[in-house]
């Protein structure tokens, strides 16, 4: 099968930096099974100003990119890629230059380059059997070919609380153009990464058909195993962590929906309620510029109690499992989730969890971890409390936990997807 793989979300995050999401990770680890899989001949799409991105990650650099680029292209996916690097690293004044000549840039050769777009080869030409998109609206100039097209649903989160996210507000959402392409296109075939993401598309856009969906539960990469307290201690120095205190961790995006004040602020009512003064909450990932400066206030509201969240900011792929594994328990009691990678990852390296007790949470999870209700403070200090004076209950879930996570798998993921193409 000649399959061609949206790899734009793949483009956009091939910087290691806090713009990595798990959709990221999902459309990567895909890609890696994919190509593996000798009934495969994969093709990339990206759009001609990412490419360079793209260019930039080993793996991708032999596989067959289409649309070509063109000289303008290039020089434009360069400017986009220094405007990007500029953000990550906080340097305004050169984001903001690279911006105005983006934007003069375009208008100068915008006649010129819709001539050039013309002249791209037909993707008819290409003699393709299939579409995969990680994420996106299928591109219309792919969606006009007669082949089977797949697109993987991650979650409705953008229409059950569209209160966090502003571009759903303007069609500027990327996500909004899925709903809209979903709705405006039959014949296209789905993956669902939960049954209950599954259950919610079929809810919230009625054109959908269950036969139209397949759900594909998604996995952690083999590089998630429990780690030795010496390695641990070599990735807390890292991120100038302390070494000689017990640490709760909580690894997601800082944003609204993952309920992170609610757990940080019952954490400082459970160390002061039975005054404990050996342990601090640990805070990894990037974060919502919005929502962090409303974080950063209610961890200075704390007085006294502030230095016991730490703020970790982005953490590097190869030091998660170090962080997981040195953790007394990890905190992920979020809102929702379409799927929840983090609890599946800590669960691998045999760190024991408190998730939600919500949407797809229990589908990961099953029985090898603490769940409660997301808006509990009584039940999030209960489950601080089970854990820090019941070793032995933390000591029962690890090795659950460890069983747990074996059950998913990328190679059982994409046997699914590929059982679904090839019919």
């Amino acid at each position: 099968m000649k399959l061609m793989f949206d790899a734009t979300i793949l483009a956009s995050g091939s910087e290691k930096s806090a713009g990595r999401s798990g959709i990221f990770f999902t459309a990567y680890q895909i890609f890696n099974e994919l190509k593996r899989n000798k009934n495969i001949d994969l093709i990339f799409y990206c759009p001609p100003t990412q490419q360079m991105s793209l260019k930039k990650t080993k793996e991708f650099q032999d596989v067959p990119l289409y649309p070509k680029v063109t000289l303008f292209d290039k020089w434009y996916g360069f400017l986009r890629h220094k405007k990007r690097s500029f953000k990550i690293n906080h340097k305004m004044t050169l984001k903001i230059l690279c911006h105005y000549v983006l934007f003069f840039e375009s208008c100068l050769f915008y006649i010129p380059n819709k001539i050039i777009k013309k002249m791209q080869p037909d993707p008819s030409q290409l003699n393709l059997d299939a579409f995969f998109s990680p994420c996106r609206a299928i591109p219309p100039e792919i969606n006009a070919l007669n082949i089977k097209k797949y697109i993987l649903l991650h979650d409705t989160i953008p229409l059950i609380v569209p209160q966090y996210f502003k571009d759903m507000q303007n069609n500027g959402s990327w996500f909004l153009k899925l709903i809209h392409f979903i709705k405006a296109n039959k014949g296209i075939h789905y993956f669902a990464n939960s049954g209950y993401t599954k259950s919610d598309f079929l809810k919230y856009v009625p054109e959908l058909t269950s036969e139209q969906i397949t759900v594909t539960p998604l996995a952690c990469s083999d590089s998630f195993h429990p780690c030795s307290r010496e390695q641990t201690i070599k990735s807390l120095k890292k991120y100038n962590l302390p070494t000689d205190k017990k640490y709760v961790f909580s690894l997601c995006s800082l944003e609204p929906r993952k309920n992170l004040i609610r757990a940080v602020k019952t954490f400082i009512e459970f160390i002061q309620k039975n005054k404990i003064d050996d342990m601090v909450f640990v805070l990894g990932g990037g974060y919502w510029e919005d929502f962090i400066n409303k974080l950063s206030t209610e961890i200075a509201g704390l007085g006294d109690y502030k230095d016991k969240i730490i703020k970790a900011g982005y953490i590097d792929d190869e030091d998660l499992a170090p962080l997981y594994s040195g953790a007394e328990w990890f905190v992920y009691t979020s809102q929702y989730e379409g799927f929840g990678l983090p609890p599946l990852e800590a669960m691998a390296c045999g760190c024991p969890v408190i998730t939600s007790n919500n949407s797809s949470l229990p589908e990961v999870v099953g029985d090898a971890g603490l769940m409660i209700d997301w808006d509990s403070d009584e039940q999030h200090i209960k489950a601080y409390e089970d854990y820090y004076f019941h070793p032995e209950l933390r000591e029962q879930n690890r090795p659950k936990g460890l069983v747990r996570a074996k059950e998913f798998s990328w190679e059982k993921t994409v046997n699914l997807i590929v059982k679904e193409m090839m019919k």
